[in-house]
C-alpha cells in the first residue's frame, strides 16, 4: 500500500469567482483595520463617573445626617404638654430668640414641680418652669433662653422660678441648669445655710431642685455654691462653683439673682 504525499495540482478559478473572491477578502481586510480593539474610552469612563457621583451623593446625605443629629437629636425627652408648647410660642422674639415650641419636651422633675427644654434657631435652648404656683396653662411667661455661648459650657445653673409663702418667710427657689457630661447621674450642690441638696439629672443632662429657706438666700452674703456632677457610682466627675444669688453691698438682704449661667 503506498500514500501518494504530492501536492494536488493548482485550479485555476473562473475570472467572475476570482474577482468575487477578492473584493470579499478587500471588505474584510478594512472592516478589520476600523474595528477597535478595545472599548471606546467613554464607555470605560461613563460608569466611574456614575459610581463618583454616587459616591458623592451619598457622602452628602451621610454628612447632612451627621449634621441634623449633632443639632436636633441631643435633647431628648416626653412631649411637653400643649400649654407648655404654647407658653414657648408666647416668647417676645424682641428678646433675640426664637423657640422652636414643637419641639419641647419634659427634660427634669422634682416631685411636682417640671423643667421643660426646646431648642431655638440660635443653636442653644430655652427652659419652661412649671410649679404648684406657676402653671404654665395659668401663668405663662415665655420661658427662659440661654445665650449659646452659656448653653456651650460644661455645666451651667440658675434661677427658673421663685415663690414666698404667703404669712411666712420661707422662700422657694428653683434652681435648674444642665451638665454636658453624657456619663452623669446626680447634681450635688448646697442651700443658702449649707444644707446638702442632691437630685437626679434627668433627660439631655438636665436638673431642677427645689431649694427651701428661711428668709432672703443671701442673708449670709451672696449664695454660691459648688456644684458636684456625680456618675453612676457616686464618684465625682467635675466640680465647679457657680453664684446663684449676689447680695449687693448698699441692700444688705437682698437677693439678685440670675438665669442658668457657668
Amino acid at each position: 500500500m503506498s500514500i501518494d504525499h504530492t501536492t494536488p495540482p493548482l485550479r485555476d478559478l473562473p475570472a467572475g469567482r476570482l474577482g468575487a473572491r477578492k473584493d470579499h477578502l478587500v471588505a474584510e481586510i478594512q472592516r478589520s483595520q476600523q474595528r477597535p480593539r478595545f472599548l471606546p474610552l467613554p464607555r470605560l469612563v461613563r460608569p466611574r463617573r456614575r459610581v463618583a457621583a454616587l459616591a458623592l451623593a451619598l457622602g452628602v446625605l451621610l454628612i447632612g445626617t451627621a449634621v441634623a443629629a449633632t443639632t436636633t437629636d441631643w435633647l431628648t425627652g416626653s412631649p411637653a404638654p400643649e400649654s407648655v408648647v404654647s407658653d414657648f410660642g408666647s416668647y417676645a422674639p424682641q428678646l433675640g430668640f426664637d423657640p422652636q415650641p414643637g419641639r419641647a419636651v419634659l427634660v427634669a422633675q422634682d416631685g411636682d414641680i417640671s423643667l421643660y427644654a426646646t431648642t431655638n434657631t440660635q443653636g442653644s435652648y430655652c427652659l419652661v418652669a412649671s410649679a404648684p404656683w406657676k402653671r404654665p396653662s395659668k401663668l405663662p411667661d415665655g420661658g427662659t433662653c440661654i445665650p449659646p455661648a452659656q448653653a456651650a459650657a460644661p455645666l451651667i445653673a440658675g434661677l427658673v422660678g421663685a415663690s414666698s409663702s404667703p404669712g411666712s418667710d420661707q422662700q422657694i427657689y428653683l434652681i435648674a441648669g444642665r451638665t454636658a457630661d453624657p456619663e452623669a447621674r446626680t447634681i450635688r450642690f448646697t442651700s443658702p445655710t449649707g444644707a446638702p441638696i442632691t437630685r437626679a439629672i434627668g433627660s439631655s443632662g438636665f436638673f431642677i431642685a427645689a431649694v427651701r429657706t428661711d428668709g432672703s438666700a443671701c442673708s449670709n452674703g451672696d449664695w454660691k455654691p459648688r456644684f458636684s456632677v456625680l456618675g453612676a457610682n457616686g464618684e465625682e466627675h467635675a466640680s465647679i462653683t457657680i453664684t446663684l444669688g449676689s447680695a449687693p453691698t448698699d441692700s444688705p438682704g437682698v437677693c439678685v439673682f440670675a438665669a442658668p449661667h457657668p
